[in-house]
């Protein structure tokens, strides 16, 4: 059973009222945004699915932006809330629970964040929030596409997204109908020798040639590698 909490540096992420739990992958989208795409000071961050609040927690520690998270499960908005409170930065973090088709907020976004749900074929379980969390019943491909292009401010605006490879590319046809092009594309390995699992790629309204990185987090021995070591370092407790 996962721990009800996860210690970082500067926060804590309470995490037992969530069906989407603390991830390495999650981790690394929040670590490689705060790396690449604050230096421009961005002052209105939207997170699409906060979960627990990790990605907007994330980004506060390492920003002085204001920070939007859109949650729909009720339990885990209360709880990303409280994540919120008990952090050193609540006065910037504010969670609003409902669903991104129905939410209409009266700004645009300099950079939107998301690890959404992705299982689409495979037989939902027995719990609704766990089904919520990591299934896409409520948040499809072209739903997410459509809320990020409507969201973001136009040509200056970019989104950071995070799913597995078959996953990114169905996203990516749908993006590409709202304009929404790759910057940015991470493939994420466990190992060196393994496949890739997870894609993080930033998207933009510019089209333009696609800078294309791998990220291997262990090394052959299980310990992390010195990429993954330096992104994280600001945020793991033992780094």
């Amino acid at each position: 059973m996962p721990n009800s909490y996860f210690q970082f540096k500067e926060f804590r992420i309470d995490q037992d009222q969530s069906g989407m739990k603390v991830t390495t992958e999650g981790c690394l989208l929040g670590a490689l945004v705060a790396k690449w795409s604050l230096q421009n000071q961005p002052e209105k961050i939207l997170d699409i699915g906060t979960g627990t609040g990790l990605l907007a927690l994330m980004i506060a520690q390492k920003s002085s932006a204001n920070i939007d998270a859109i949650e729909i499960d009720k339990a885990a908005a209360r709880q990303a809330e409280n994540n919120f409170q008990d952090s050193p930065w609540p006065e910037r973090l504010n969670v609003q629970q409902g669903s991104i088709q129905s939410f209409t907020p009266s700004k645009r976004y300099d950079l939107i964040v998301s690890n959404p749900p992705f299982f689409k074929d495979n037989q939902p379980g027995k719990s609704t929030q766990k089904n919520q969390a990591i299934h896409n019943l409520k948040l499809s491909f072209p739903d997410l596409a459509l809320a990020v292009g409507t969201l973001l401010k136009s040509e200056t605006g970019t989104a950071w997204i995070l799913y597995p490879p078959y996953e990114m590319e169905e996203f990516r046809k749908q993006a590409s109908k709202q304009g929404l092009f790759p910057i940015e594309v991470v493939t994420v390995r466990n190992k060196e020798s393994g496949s890739p699992f997870r894609k993080i790629v930033q998207f933009g309204f510019n089209e333009s040639e696609i800078n294309h990185r791998q990220l291997v987090i262990r090394n052959l021995d299980g310990s992390y590698t010195t990429t993954f070591k330096v992104l994280l370092q600001d945020f793991y407790l033992h780094l």
